[in-house]
């Protein structure tokens, strides 16, 4: 029985690995092709984005209270406009 579970976390393991290969191959792949300061624009657009949602999400669980944080997730976005 114990070798079915150490079998399971060992292939548990490879999967998270290889996937974890994989991203660091496209990334490195991407960053070729890339301008390095392009590369690095996408990666805090993408940042800015995800902090939004987050702010944006939380101001409207808050209902009314929670105007100052929708705001703030528009001025988060707002900064990738610039």
């Amino acid at each position: 029985m114990r070798d079915l579970e150490e079998e399971k976390q060992i292939k548990a393991y490879m999967a998270a690995k290889m996937a974890h290969i994989k991203m660091y191959n496209e990334c490195m792949n991407l960053a070729d092709g890339l301008d390095v300061a392009k590369f690095a624009e996408l990666v805090r657009a993408d940042e800015r984005e995800a902090c939004a949602k987050l702010v944006e999400a939380d101001g409207l669980a808050r209902g009314d209270e929670g105007l100052v944080l929708i705001k703030a997730a528009g001025r988060i976005r707002a900064r990738g406009e610039k």
